[in-house]
């Protein structure tokens, strides 16, 4: 038998013209016949278009090594190792006949990497070596624009689960219904519950929350938890469900069965100190070989058949949710007027890709608390006994404060009341059947996270205080009513970032909704019995609470993306309506297939971390059925 072959510069691919199916950015490519009377009319073999003009451009070592016999046959590859990706691939390896290679932008080691298996150091990711850190147009609008940079996604193995702040929370059975019209019956809450429980195994190793909750896993690789009390918390903790529970804020454990309302004890990804990134699906896994830092430059397609065979690849450079749109834009794949901007030729006109781009503006502000409520001394200041304390605890078995992410708990309020008030609500809701414009099927209008701490990776534009305690309240509208945003090309440059503009407040009702939610939450923590005793003022200055106009040109300047871009290769029945089918393979191209958050059709009501899980894990299935030769 020959010796095993691992990646790397020098390796020759075994049989490339033997793989079965391969995915880009979780697009499916398929390999037939016609694949190789392609090559033969272009005088191009299998290797010389994949993973020859691949392997020179590795710079780094290939970390994660498995080992390929000579005699291998590789039967998918996945594009981009990220929280879709690795999903993909951790379920179609889990035939152990079936080999499938990875290729990622990021690196490959990040379960080995320290800042992102640590959860408090989540917030010091952003704009870090492991962060692609786009620049982004947040506003644009007559009266106000602002551009910023950077907007973090994540550049590593597992994408932006190994970035991110970990909360797992499905959304609402009334959205999901929303998705109907796009997929279809099942796209909708009932069938996609499984799937959204599938990727996770749920731990309780206390036992302190209700037993039915075990239902929130199906036995999946990602362990998720709830937030670990850690006792420095409970001060904290405990004056913000008081106060909560005086302001009439319901309180419960269970969003997970289609209604997601009041306060609630934070499930994430993270278990017994360490970030559960979607790194995990992969890890371990003998048929699955990483090759990281590699990117794809455009997808080769057969004009003639409108038929996807392969794709051009080189290193150093983007993956993830933006880069869907523009790759498929790059292959001649989107709306004619903008490929013919950019001389591309057109093989299929799809208008809608790079449009209908959804994300979550929020608000984030801060307020200093009293000293033993806030946990800045223990995670933000080097040196100070607290903080070695807390380093001394994760050094033990990654226990303690350095082990949480510190949103032990999450709100999602209702606040019909407060938006009364405006009567520019009142006039949209009128006009909308007397339904409200933001939430018609009882959704939640906010998420609010609430950190005892400074929140670096919310607040970049102000210092981070060098004395005193504080907490982070962000404001997160999670049903906005504003025009999507889009994703254009800047260039035919693949290393070239596309223009991003999130559109945020093209409709004032969603400033007013921000503005109300902002009060809201200040009449918590103002007024709530207990925790009004500890408030000492605000950071950096006072919000205009008083003022409509001055609260209109605050949530302007202070709004930040709460980092849950999708939408922009939408689920649709036809190509006049999205991108691809209720299959996820791309309207009008054969063997071409779309499955990462760009395929989201509404938003969800919540972070949308389990949900893109969720489209993951269908999708998986879809490519299964597709190949039942190998997978019973």
């Amino acid at each position: 038998m020959p010796k095993p072959r691992y990646l790397g510069t020098s390796a020759s691919w075994p049989l490339l013209d033997e793989i079965r199916e391969s995915f880009l950015l979780i697009v499916g490519l398929y390999r037939t016949k016609a694949y190789k009377s392609f090559l033969s009319s272009t005088q191009t073999s299998p290797h010389d278009i994949a993973i020859s003009q691949l392997l020179p451009h590795i710079s780094t070592p290939n970390i994660h090594k498995i080992s390929v016999q000579d005699d291998t046959r590789l039967d998918f590859i996945v594009v981009g190792g990220g929280t879709a990706g690795n999903t993909v691939a951790g379920r179609l390896a889990e035939n152990p006949n079936v080999r499938v290679l990875v290729l990622e932008a990021g690196v490959g080691n990040s379960k080995d990497i320290e800042e992102i298996r640590t959860p408090a150091e989540a917030m010091q990711l952003r704009n870090s070596k492991y962060d692609w850190a786009y620049k982004t147009t947040m506003v644009k609008r007559d009266d106000y624009e602002r551009i910023e940079k950077p907007n973090t996604r994540g550049k590593a193995l597992g994408g932006s689960s190994s970035l991110n702040y970990f909360t797992w929370a499905p959304g609402s059975k009334g959205t999901y219904g929303m998705w109907e019209e796009y997929g279809g019956k099942e796209w909708t809450w009932d069938p996609l519950v499984p799937y959204l429980r599938k990727p996770a195994t749920y731990y309780d190793d206390e036992k302190a929350y209700p037993e039915e909750l075990t239902k929130i896993g199906g036995g999946g690789p990602i362990p998720i938890a709830h937030s670990a009390l850690i006792p420095e918390m409970q001060p904290f903790r405990d004056l913000l469900t008081e106060a909560c529970k005086s302001t009439g804020h319901p309180i419960t454990e269970n969003i997970f069965d289609g209604t997601m309302l009041g306060l609630i004890h934070s499930v994430n990804t993270i278990y017994q100190g360490r970030r559960s990134g979607n790194f995990l699906s992969v890890a371990d896994k003998s048929n699955v070989t990483i090759l990281p830092e590699v990117h794809s430059k455009r997808l080769i397609i057969d004009e003639a058949s409108r038929t996807s065979f392969s794709l051009l690849v080189k290193s150093s450079s983007r993956k993830g949710f933006f880069e869907t749109p523009k790759l498929l834009m790059l292959s001649g794949i989107g709306p004619a007027p903008e490929l013919a901007k950019h001389s591309i030729p057109l093989i299929v006109d799809s208008r809608w890709v790079g449009q209908n781009l959804l994300d979550h503006p929020g608000v984030p502000f801060v307020l200093r608390v009293k000293d033993e409520y806030g946990m800045d001394d223990y995670i933000l200041r080097k040196g100070t006994p607290k903080h070695d304390h807390a380093l001394n605890a994760y050094s033990k078995g990654y226990g303690g404060p350095m082990g949480s992410g510190f949103l032990e708990l999450v709100g999602f309020p209702r606040i019909d009341n407060y938006l009364e008030r405006s009567p520019e609500y009142r006039a949209a809701k009128a006009s909308n059947d007397d339904r409200d414009p933001f939430c018609p099927y009882g959704q939640p209008h906010f998420e609010l996270d609430f950190v005892c701490l400074f929140g670096s990776a919310f607040q970049w534009h102000y210092p981070t205080p060098s004395e005193g305690s504080y907490i982070t309240v962000m404001v997160d509208l999670v049903r906005p009513v504003s025009e999507p945003g889009e994703i254009t090309l800047n260039s035919v440059d693949p290393l070239q970032q596309a223009n991003i503009n999130l559109n945020y407040f093209n409709n004032d009702l969603d400033i007013i909704a921000i503005r109300e939610g902002i009060r809201y939450a200040y009449d918590i923590l103002k007024h709530g019995e207990g925790f009004q005793d500890i408030v000492l003022g605000k950071y950096p200055w006072k919000m205009p609470l008083h003022d409509d106009e001055l609260m209109k040109r605050t949530v302007l300047d202070r709004s930040q993306t709460s980092f849950h871009p999708c939408g922009t290769a939408r689920l649709s029945r036809n190509i006049q309506q999205g991108v691809v089918d209720p299959s996820l393979k791309v309207h009008e191209v054969n063997n071409l297939r779309v499955i990462d958050a760009s395929v989201v059709p509404v938003i969800p009501d919540c972070r949308i971390q389990n949900s893109v899980y969720m489209v993951a894990e269908k999708g998986a299935d879809l490519i299964k059925q597709d190949h039942k030769d190998i997978y019973a």
